[in-house]
């Protein structure tokens, strides 16, 4: 591991890759596109062998995913959570949000910070294993309004929590 004075520094960080527009991707295209990511860290995490400066032989070299940072859809598509304007909005807790009597827009006014549950790694990697378990596309459109989560490749990387390891995005975060 680089010492944490040189860890993020540019010439250390990768760009794994960007998403070709014009427009934005939908949820289902997300996973073609982490699929080979995934499988490349899952890879690096167990370790591989590659020739450095200090030893040209090869020195086993390990990588992994550090937190998802994205605005609030991009983390919903990438991560599997349901998007803000769902019942189930928040990546963080479990809290089901009642509908508006006129509409399907979630009513957000009768959040109860005392009544809050945080979501965990056990219960969203349950929820999405229902999900994939799902015979019907209505199943799984039943599910995401229960649980709010749906299948990400990312849920394939044997030591990503989810839940913990994405960042609420900083604008939205100075609200809680």
């Amino acid at each position: 591991n680089l010492p944490r004075l040189e860890r993020y520094k540019k010439e250390n960080v990768v760009l794994i890759g960007l998403m070709p527009g014009p427009k934005e991707a939908k949820t289902s295209e997300i996973n073609h596109y982490l699929c080979p990511l995934v499988a490349e860290l899952n890879q690096l995490y167990g370790g591989v062998v590659m020739p450095t400066i200090q030893c040209p032989s090869g020195a086993l070299v390990r990588s992994v995913l550090l937190p998802i940072a994205c605005d609030i859809p991009a983390t919903c598509k990438n991560c599997g959570f349901t998007s803000h304007s769902s019942t189930c909005a928040c990546n963080k807790c479990n809290q089901q949000f009642p509908c508006l009597s006129d509409s399907n827009a979630a009513d957000y006014s009768a959040f109860v910070l005392s009544e809050w549950v945080p979501r965990t790694d056990a219960k969203n990697c349950c929820d999405v294993k229902l999900w994939r378990m799902a015979s019907s596309d209505a199943q799984r459109k039943r599910l995401e309004r229960e649980n709010g989560v749906r299948w990400s490749e990312l849920h394939d990387l044997v030591y990503f929590n989810l839940v913990e390891c994405t960042v609420i995005n900083p604008i939205h975060n100075l609200y809680l």
